[in-house]
């Protein structure tokens, strides 16, 4: 009895020590995502990904961080001060990324990236995440912006859903002169308003169109002073028709809300310029270049990307930058999808191609008008001297 007590003991030992070592194998990564709050479409997706990843990778541990995304923006690169970022990290693509490849503080990923792994994602998801032939980021959306048409509100009012820009114009006024705010747009967030500037500077390649939407008077009077939060209320309480906003707005709609929502180009000016769309892969997750663990960094960055570009899209909240056979029922999304697959190009906004102080300034100057603190006439100067 004692040698089987004995044996038995030793075993316990044994099974115990095994454990032991196994937790001292598992590695810990830091992970920072910025759908922190419970409206972001991308949030239900992301706590998906990341319950597919705990269950496929039992030997890494992700401890997230949930940040808002102007939070994580300011956050983010103060840490990349102090050498400090996180293993894994959602980040902008284009200029943005840039900021923090030149300084250092991103991981190359090209040596990980084998011929299968690039064969699973669309074509030229990886232009806005490439410099000097280098790869530093891989995308989980394909992005873009349209315009949100609430065909409630439309059918109430007789109002044709604008496919021109003299049809948008229409639009506006009939809406003003019925009492009803036309659109919505969160500026003080300032990255919203973008979407409107890049996609009408995209249509008129000019000053003309930026003259002719802030004189029209289209948004509330407080808009300036409105977060995206919160000037989203009034659409989702089908108070407003128009808005435009990104891909990822649609994950957002009710299932009521998609039954009445249309998603559609931006009106067309006849310039020539009609079927091209502000986006691409314009988002990703990074890797810290002084991540401790880069080969377990780099299979929770693939894995977060390419899962949550599956589940995003199922879910309505985004477009995938990979190769899927997922399906989405999201009735607005798929109408975003169809018109994306036949658009011409996809061009990244001001606020993320560019870099430093002119990415602020785009954003900066178009809040001043909104907020009557300057005129278009200067925001045309301020743009002409960014791009000289």
């Amino acid at each position: 009895m004692k040698k089987l007590l004995a044996l038995l003991l030793a075993v316990v030992m044994v099974m115990s020590l095994t454990a032991a070592l196994a937790e001292n194998q598992q590695v810990t990564l830091k992970v920072a995502s910025i759908w922190s709050a419970e409206t972001e479409a991308n949030r239900a997706p992301m706590l998906k990904t990341l319950a597919e990843f705990e269950a496929a990778h039992p030997e890494i541990k992700l401890e997230v961080e949930w940040y808002e995304a102007n939070q994580w923006k300011d956050a983010g690169e103060s840490l990349a001060l102090s050498d400090s970022l996180p293993d894994v990290f959602y980040w902008n693509a284009g200029g943005v990324l840039w900021n923090l490849v030149s300084s250092g503080d991103i991981l190359d990923i090209t040596p990980y990236l084998t011929d299968e792994i690039k064969d699973q994602l669309i074509g030229g998801a990886l232009a806005n995440m490439t410099f000097d032939g280098k790869v530093y980021q891989l995308p989980y959306t394909n992005a873009c912006s349209c315009l949100y048409c609430n065909t409630e509100l439309f059918d109430q009012y007789n109002v044709k859903i604008p496919e021109t820009w003299d049809e948008l114009i229409e639009a506006v006024k009939v809406f003003k002169e019925n009492g009803v705010t036309p659109m919505t747009v969160g500026g003080k967030d300032q990255w919203p308003t973008n979407m409107y500037t890049d996609i009408i500077a995209l249509r008129f390649v000019g000053d003309a169109a930026c003259r002719a939407c802030y004189y029209l008077g289209a948004f509330p009077d407080d808009a300036a002073s409105l977060t995206r939060d919160e000037s989203e209320v009034a659409y989702f309480q089908g108070k407003i028709p128009m808005y435009v906003h990104g891909q990822w707005f649609s994950g957002s709609l009710s299932a009521e809300m998609q039954q009445k929502v249309k998603a559609v180009k931006f009106p067309a000016v006849g310039k020539g310029y009609d079927n091209q769309w502000m986006g691409g892969p314009a988002e990703g997750f990074s890797i810290a270049a002084y991540t401790e663990h880069p080969d377990e960094a780099f299979i929770a960055c693939q894995f977060l990307a390419q899962h949550q570009s599956d589940n995003g899209f199922e879910s309505g909240a985004g477009l995938p930058a990979w190769k899927t056979t997922v399906e989405c029922s999201n009735p607005v999304m798929n109408q975003i999808a169809a018109q994306v697959a036949e658009g011409e190009s996809l061009l990244l906004w001001g606020n993320t191609a560019l870099s430093g102080d002119d990415a602020t300034l785009i954003g900066q100057t178009v809040y001043e008008v909104l907020a009557g603190e300057s005129t278009p006439e200067q925001w045309i100067e301020d743009m002409e001297t960014i791009f000289e």
